[in-house]
């Protein structure tokens, strides 16, 4: 909280450098108007292109091959499930199950998957754009399966089985056959998942392909293929962004231009009624309180009785003079609260130091309640010794 000293010294400054305030004051009000403007002009609302995922689809494999053959490790029978590699003599038949399914707020559409076996011969190309050659290519429909209706988070699944060293050996036969050495042989179980219907509001139709690989060698094969391959489809909207006049700083702006017209009236009022800057009795007063404050330690509170006020007054124009007075005394200043007076008893002289006089200037000391006055009151003198100086009126009427 300020201070009574602290706004005295405000208004003073605030008098003093009026023209100044009002100056900057008008120009915090100005840029107030431009921050104003600038947050209603945010308001027309900008709009850019920006890509967002709209929905997305997952196709995966899960694939395992029996055991069909007497061996010294496997039983007869024994299921061998989403292994990287499988014992060709033993269990030689790939068992595999794809599963599709998408995500997307809501849709309807009808699934087509189609398993095809494939065997085909690829090279390397030059163009770096096309991963690879292929020379040729057999395919085989091993698997099929179509759904009128699948909804979102539901899934649709085909199953198919491929005999890999039967493939394999059929592979190199083709090849033999064409006399082809220019290639390198791989055959691939591919998946073609063609949907139709709507997504979220839009119409779809298309076809992904999902790819599971079969590398055969002499005594095993292994097997490549996604687990769970999401794919994002994603689509370009229109998404609205802030203007670019200022935003957030030019609503503070506006805030402020309003705080500065505000305190321009309230400046401009006090300037015309006169009371921006402090009266004389203000600064007196508050001038007179701190005094009081600083010179704490040499003034005690009490009241003269009435035989020690009819002594020679000498009025001093200062309490700090009076202070001094009872420094060189060696004495306490006394403060009457009643009649707002200070006093220095040195003998028979009253050195008296009183801030604020009646209009009539009459003596305070006559306006005194002689009952009051009776009432005994001690005062210690500088040393904190007891002083007998200050006594009742009564007690010194009977000495």
């Amino acid at each position: 909280m300020i201070s009574d000293r602290r706004r005295v010294r405000l208004r003073t400054a605030l008098d003093e450098w009026f023209v100044v305030v009002v100056v900057a004051l008008l120009g915090l009000a100005l840029l107030g108007g431009w921050g104003a403007y600038g947050a209603v002009a945010d308001d027309d609302e900008e709009f850019e292109q920006r890509t967002v995922e709209a929905w997305s689809t997952t196709g995966g494999f899960d694939h395992g091959a029996t055991v069909q053959e007497e061996n010294e490790v496997f039983p007869v029978g024994t299921e061998l499930s989403d292994r990287s590699m499988y014992f060709a003599e033993i269990a030689p038949e790939l068992e595999a199950t794809f599963t599709y399914a998408y995500d997307a707020p809501d849709g309807d559409l009808a699934v087509s998957i189609e398993a095809d076996r494939v065997i085909r011969s690829v090279g390397e190309t030059d163009d770096e754009e096309e991963e690879e050659l292929e020379y040729w290519a057999v395919n085989e429909t091993i698997a099929q399966e179509e759904t009128e209706s699948l909804a979102p988070g539901e899934e649709q699944t085909t199953s198919f089985a491929v005999d890999v060293p039967e493939t394999a050996a059929e592979a190199e036969e083709i090849q033999e056959n064409l006399n082809d050495s220019a290639g390198d042989l791989e055959t691939v179980v591919e998946v073609q998942v063609a949907i139709e219907g709507t997504i979220d509001g839009e119409s779809v139709d298309r076809v992904d392909t999902y790819e599971m690989v079969l590398e055969p060698d002499d005594a095993t094969y292994a097997v490549e293929a996604p687990a769970a391959e999401e794919r994002t489809e994603e689509r370009t909207e229109e998404i609205a962004v802030a203007g670019s006049s200022g935003g957030l700083g030019a609503v503070v702006l506006a805030l402020l231009g309003l705080g500065s017209v505000a305190a321009l009236g309230v400046l401009g009022v006090a300037r015309r009624k006169g009371t921006l800057a402090p009266s004389a009795a203000e600064l007196e007063r508050i001038d007179a309180r701190y005094e009081r404050e600083e010179f704490d330690d040499w003034i005690s509170r009490g009241t003269l009785p009435g035989d020690i006020r009819e002594r020679s007054r000498i009025e001093i124009a200062t309490l700090e003079d009076l202070v001094d007075v009872a420094v060189d005394c060696d004495r306490r200043v006394i403060e009457d609260e009643r009649v707002g007076e200070y006093y220095v008893v040195d003998g028979e002289a009253v050195y008296v130091y009183a801030p604020e006089r009646l209009e009539d200037d009459r003596d305070p000391i006559l306006e005194v309640d002689p009952q009051e006055a009776e009432e005994p009151t001690v005062i210690g003198d500088g040393s904190g010794e007891e002083s007998n100086v200050l006594e009742d009126e009564s007690d010194a009427s009977d000495s």
